[in-house]
């Protein structure tokens, strides 16, 4: 099932998710975190689909080990957590 919209939006899904919960039309079969380089949709979806015209991609599990301390709060990213965790896993990208 694809999530997409708000960083928010894509963050309460993962949250979902490792918290053990579910959703409709289940779980993205390898999962990952994608933004749409042209309006900057921010998407939970299957790895299996095709990441043209994505900016930044990364696993679920990268993106749960950066945010999932704040998983168990009610904890919400604000626009510095993005920017940093944008600028994190492009640098990554970019180092392998």
């Amino acid at each position: 099932m694809r999530t997409s919209g708000t960083f928010q939006d894509v963050y309460e899904a993962a949250k979902n998710y490792s918290n053990g919960g579910t959703t409709y039309g289940g779980r993205p079969m390898n999962p990952v975190v994608r933004r749409r380089a042209s309006d900057g949709v921010w998407m939970l979806e299957s790895g299996l689909d095709s990441a043209e015209g994505s900016d930044l991609e990364c696993s679920l599990d990268a993106f749960d080990n950066w945010f999932y301390e704040s998983y168990k709060t009610d904890y919400i990213p604000g626009d510095e957590d993005i920017a940093d965790f944008a600028t994190t896993i492009t640098e990554d990208i970019d180092n392998v």
